[in-house]
């Protein structure tokens, strides 16, 4: 299934990657453990897609990026060790930062050695 997420580029990345800031709501089918479900998004939620455009972290509000870092901070298991957690901290931050502190979008690519030191 296919959904159409309006969203404008907030990073760039030299491997196709983007960081972009939700500007539509909308509402998408996430995978649950009983089956798919309804997700709904908001205007200033961040996605990343790859180069091909496909998502690799679902549309994610500020209050989810803080419930996975809580979980993380907790040492709950799956948290913890989970990749995606880890990709859904760093969409978090590059795109919530790029909207308080550089709301226009980042226009050269970002190299890992020129990533800001946190």
């Amino acid at each position: 299934m296919t959904v159409e997420i309006h969203a404008h580029d907030v990073a760039l990345f030299k491997n196709g990657s983007k960081v972009a800031a939700v500007t539509k709501p909308g509402i998408m089918k996430a995978p649950s453990k009983t089956g798919p479900v309804d997700r709904a998004f908001n205007v200033g939620d961040v996605v990343l897609v790859d180069g091909r455009g496909i998502i690799l972290v679902a549309p994610l509000s500020f209050a989810g990026a803080t419930e996975i870092a809580r979980a993380v901070i907790e040492n709950h298991p799956g948290a913890v060790t989970d990749s995606h957690s880890l990709r859904a901290l760093a969409t978090a931050v590059i795109g919530f930062a790029a909207q308080v502190v550089a709301p226009e979008p980042v226009s050269a690519a970002i190299e890992p050695a020129e990533a800001p030191a946190a």
